[in-house]
This record gives structure tokens, sequence and C-alpha cells, in this order.
């Protein structure tokens, strides 16, 4: 209160850790209830590309059926955004590149048959389909196990740069 009264402010409450000025215009932080509390699977959604601001956090629906055949259901960790997604966000990727985020590492929830080198629990990391979302799938051929030496956040940086 000593600082806005040496600005001319008249403040009279508690005293603030923050505080902007804008012309005339105090500013300071505030905490606000959020809008809709989401819980259970969760994924990004764009109704329209073009701006990354365009992205919101949405209910991930049930995907319900077993995986297919060569298929597995992935609980994703942490998801590497490249250039492509960027473009594809922005709406100036060539063609349809479908929903973004691909590069994610996981583990393993369900498994499809002929999925012989995965087991559900194992860590992995690959290229998964709409994973920037909680549960995505993906074909078992491009999921790899990793061990504990790496992170999630470590490994979902790995797969378009080892295939580039």
């Amino acid at each position: 209160s000593k600082i806005a009264a040496s600005l001319g402010l008249r403040y009279a409450g508690l005293p603030e850790p923050e505080i902007a000025l804008d012309g005339v215009v105090r500013r300071v932080p505030r905490l606000a209830a959020a809008a809709v509390s989401l819980s259970g699977p969760i994924r990004m959604h764009f109704d329209a590309r073009g701006a990354v601001s365009g992205l919101k956090i949405v209910p991930q629906e049930d995907i319900g059926q077993a995986p297919m055949r060569g298929e597995v259901e992935l609980h994703v960790r942490a998801v590497g955004l490249n250039f492509r997604d960027v473009l594809n966000v922005l709406g100036v990727y060539p063609g349809d590149p479908g929903p973004p985020g691909s590069d994610c590492a996981a583990h393993v929830a369900r498994c499809g048959a002929g999925s012989a080198h995965l087991n559900v629990g194992d860590s992995v990391l690959g290229h998964g389909f709409a994973a920037l979302a909680s549960v995505a799938r993906s074909d078992s051929r491009l999921m790899a196990s990793i061990d504990s030496s790496l992170t999630g956040e470590q490994a979902c940086t790995l797969p378009t740069t080892w295939c580039t």
C-alpha cells in the first residue's frame, strides 16, 4: 500500500504481490474457477484449422472395441509435437494429414492378435494415431519397447527423429 500511495492510487486494501499499471487501468492476478472440469480420458480437438488457439481439450469417447489384429491400444504418457503437427493445426499441410499428434510414449493397455513383440503393461515409443489423447491406437509394428533409461518425455521425441 506504500507503493500504491506513492503512485497516488488511494489503495487501502491488503498489499498485492503483483500489480500491472497500464495508463489508468490497474490489473492484479486472480485465480478463477474453471468453467468445466474434465475427468476421465481427454483429447485435443479443433473445430477448424487455422490457429493454435483453436485447440481445446474435450472428453474422449471410449474406443470400446478390442484392438484389431496387429493393433495395440495405448495409454499415452507423452506426445512429441513436430513441424508436421504445427502445419496441420495451422491448416497449411498439403492434403488431409488427419488429427495432430503421432510421436508418443505410452503404456500398452491392450494388444490385438499378432502383436507378439509387445505385452500389456510394456512401456513403448512410436507412432500412435491421434496420440494427443489419453488413449490412442497404433499398428503394433510402429511401436518399440523401451526400458526405464528413458522418461516418457525423452522417448516421445525419438520416433520421427529415428525415421528421418
